[in-house]
């Protein structure tokens, strides 16, 4: 299965080491405990042992029906109100173009709120990684929290719902690595765009 792969868990650590030189912070001990190894030793074994074919193979599904990963902009360390940071990357298309899963895993919330508009928070079978997919304009057909759904599968629709600006139909679309499951709104944000386009 996609998540558990071994090129995954290369990528994502892959991925830290990209958003650690960003911002200039060390890794922390989570990012190290889930991917059981230094992240350096990871990052070499991807970059020696894989060709530009493998890790394309093993990225995400851009979530979007229709969209290239070369029309991917990697919007995560943008501001956005409040003195946030994004940690997200949006990607525009036509309002109600299609949503997918991007990994097998479990509807864990649907939610409704002013800023992220109608809302899906997809926990991955890996029980450590959740994804989150807002300003929908509405659920896919028969979409229940609890539901277990599959890579490819179409859980919504692109929107403009919350706070995004009328008429600027896009997916708002973050990962997270979870401390604890449970908590599900909480994590270590990664970049999305390093999970869907190789650089």
């Amino acid at each position: 299965m996609f998540p558990h792969t071994a090129v995954f868990r290369a990528l994502r650590g892959a991925a830290f080491v990209l958003a650690a030189t960003a911002v200039a912070a060390p890794q922390s001990a989570q990012a190290q405990r889930l991917l059981g190894r230094p992240v350096a030793s990871a990052t070499s074994a991807l970059v020696s042992t894989r060709s530009l074919d493998s890790r394309e193979s093993a990225l995400l599904p851009v979530p979007v029906e229709g969209i290239r990963r070369e029309q991917l902009r990697d919007t995560y360390t943008q501001s956005r109100s409040e003195g946030r940071t994004h940690h997200a990357i949006d990607i525009h298309a036509p309002r109600g173009t299609p949503v997918i899963a991007v990994a097998d895993g479990v509807i864990r919330k649907l939610h409704s709120g002013a800023r992220g508009g109608l809302a899906i928070y997809l926990m991955d079978d890996d029980g450590t990684t959740r994804y989150y997919y807002a300003h929908l304009d509405g659920y896919a057909q028969g979409i229940h929290e609890g539901q277990r759904v599959e890579r490819g599968e179409v859980i919504g629709y692109v929107g403009d719902t919350g706070n995004a600006q009328p008429g600027d139909y896009h997916l708002h679309f973050s990962v997270a690595v979870l401390d604890s499951p449970s908590r599900w709104w909480e994590g270590e944000n990664l970049n999305p765009f390093d999970l869907l386009r190789s650089r």
